[in-house]
């Protein structure tokens, strides 16, 4: 499917919404496996044995202006869900603070088919990671 017909078209069917999330999944953790996060970031995930290059980052905010915090979703290689929230000094080379560090998994309904919407966010989340980890 054309992804730039889908982003443009008014009524979606269901194979056509859940193509459409993943590709912004997919599109967004593509971004953070090709740039990479902070190095106080780094440092978490190191400490937290995570290996970064076999995660992908969902809903990931960095500092915005005038403010050091990130926060976002991570999901790890073994498909855990992880909601974090930290504040990094200026130029995110140092953990300030970690406000929030939370395995969210049981929030995340991981279903091929749910009537209605077909694929599940955290299933189309989980396919992507399988695919960016056979690459």
């Amino acid at each position: 499917m054309d992804i730039e017909i889908l982003k443009n078209k008014r009524r979606l069917n269901v194979e056509e919404q859940n193509t459409l999330i993943k590709y912004r999944i997919f599109s967004e953790a593509k971004y953070w496996r090709e740039n990479g996060v902070s190095l106080g970031f780094q440092k978490i995930l190191i400490e937290r044995e995570i290996n970064s290059k076999f995660a992908i980052f969902l809903d990931y905010n960095q500092g915005f202006s005038g403010i050091s915090t990130d926060e976002g979703i991570i999901i790890t290689a073994e498909k855990k869900f992880i909601r974090f929230a930290m504040d990094l000094n200026s130029d995110g080379s140092e953990l300030i603070f970690l406000d929030k560090w939370e395995d969210i998994t049981e929030q995340y309904e991981i279903s091929e088919y749910k009537k209605g919407i077909r694929k599940t966010y955290g299933f189309l989340a989980l396919e992507v990671l399988e695919e960016l980890n056979r690459v």
